[in-house]
């Protein structure tokens, strides 16, 4: 499997230090200020500890997870990578996505949750090893939480002990599934609202240990349930198991809200904590991971340069992206603008946030020059075009791939080829490298 390799200078090495100040817990790089050149992101206390706690080593433990193991690999080779932290002027977001990819957690600390002394909009890769995740699973409601996020270093003092964790190469699965998630949420639909009660009852109901049958969630009588089969209003959920890390903070949250996408049947479970909120999407089959589902491909295939560029001048860390003012700021339509943000998307420079119902912007420290080559539909969509492959009919297009011709037609839900990739996949992967290739040629003649 490969790997982005990134290379971290530290500020300093790793330190051990004993004290006696017991109520102080501090993620943090042991330094308040700028050091040899590195930014300072933030510096701010935590006005709900136990809660800003759990949500981080939730997500601690989602990256530490995999929810599968294909037979071939063993699990002792397998490796996670760091969350990354997001400071924007009114939320701080930690995110990161499962070893197996399959599921993607973040946990928002919005305007309310912190008292911040020093904020400055940026982007690091943050690690939480099994020390950290240890301390923070010990903050209490009277404890202090002091976060202060650097560019190179992220770590945690407790009792004046402080931990720098050693960093590991970002899987390139990684790169792609932080854009797919983005635009897999776009597309999702609020299913229903469960008060904390409730969601308690229906998380301590799910099946025991690991469960990879498909399952349909539905309410009735304000009681979520599981049936063996679909009825109205239901989700699928498959690997229930992958919910049973939001069971320790339900009893805290305001309730459970739960969000999917009827393309794919991925589904997003937020845990509403009022100026809090911590996010767990789950994307339809555990042994799947969103690194593969295509649904960015696209938008990087018909979003135009013009408008992408007009766009990324507009972006200035906004934690909520305004479509309608964007396209009057930069003359496009609405339907550009929102084309021309999934290819952002695609590029790691937005997210999504499904409680505000809009992309907000931010810039992965990944090299975002490499996600053309993590994209080999994309490259063979392209080697389609120039060898002029593609025909438009008055139905469609006819496509020449490797001598054989395959029909592209436009039906009620979308796109439909004839190749054998479509008809296995169909919409749920996105779109086959025929489609992008007629996709890409219709965008050439507009």
């Amino acid at each position: 499997m490969s790997a982005i390799d990134r290379t971290y200078r530290y500020a300093r090495a790793s330190a051990y230090l004993t004290g006696t100040d017991a109520n102080r817990l501090s993620l943090t790089s042991d330094s308040t200020t700028a050091f040899d050149g590195v930014k300072r992101f933030l510096e701010a206390r935590a006005l709900i500890p136990d809660i800003s706690a759990k949500g981080l080593r939730a997500v601690s433990e989602v990256v530490a997870a995999r929810y599968y193991v294909p037979p071939a690999m063993l699990a002792k080779t397998l490796r996670e990578a760091d969350p990354v932290a997001t400071v924007s002027p009114g939320a701080v977001r930690f995110e990161g996505f499962s070893s197996c990819c399959s599921a993607y957690a973040r946990m928002d600390l919005n305007e309310g949750a912190l008292d911040v002394s020093f904020r400055r909009n940026g982007t690091t890769n943050v690690d939480f090893g099994p020390e950290l995740r240890g301390a923070l699973a010990n903050v209490g409601a009277n404890a202090e939480l002091r976060l202060s996020i650097e560019e190179n270093a992220v770590g945690i003092t407790r009792n004046n002990r402080t931990i720098v964790e050693k960093k590991v190469p970002l899987p390139s699965r990684w790169i792609k599934g932080f854009a797919e998630v983005q635009v897999v949420m776009a597309n999702m639909r609020p299913t229903f609202r469960l008060p904390r009660v409730a969601a308690q009852r229906f998380l301590r109901a799910l099946p025991r240990g690991k469960n990879d049958q498909v399952q349909f969630v539905s309410v009735r009588g304000g009681a979520a349930q599981l049936s063996a089969r679909p009825n109205d209003g239901s989700i699928p959920l498959r690997g229930s198991h992958r919910l049973r890390v939001l069971e320790p903070m339900v009893g805290r949250s305001e309730g459970l809200e739960v969000f999917a996408s009827d393309a794919t049947g991925a589904s997003a479970w937020a845990l509403d904590f009022g100026v809090q909120r911590f996010w767990l999407v789950l994307n339809a089959d555990p042994w799947r991971g969103f690194s593969g589902d295509g649904g960015t491909l696209s938008g990087m295939a018909k979003s135009g340069a013009d408008a992408v560029s007009a766009l990324r001048a507009q972006l200035n860390w906004q934690d909520q992206i305004d479509v309608s003012s964007l396209a009057k700021a930069t003359g496009h339509t609405p339907q550009m603008v929102e084309s021309a943000l999934a290819e952002l998307a695609a590029r790691g420079l937005v997210g999504f946030d499904l409680s505000r119902n809009g992309y907000f912007h931010r810039v992965l420290p990944f090299d975002l020059e490499q996600l053309d080559d993590l994209n080999p539909r994309l490259k063979a969509a392209i080697e389609l075009l120039d060898d002029g492959a593609v025909k438009l009919t008055t139905a469609g297009a006819d496509v020449t791939s490797q001598g054989i011709v395959h029909s592209v037609n436009q039906s009620g839900e979308g796109w439909c080829c004839t190749c054998p990739w479509f008809a296995k996949h169909g919409r749920k992967r996105g779109p086959c490298k025929h489609v992008l290739a007629v996709e890409m040629q219709l965008e050439k003649q507009a």
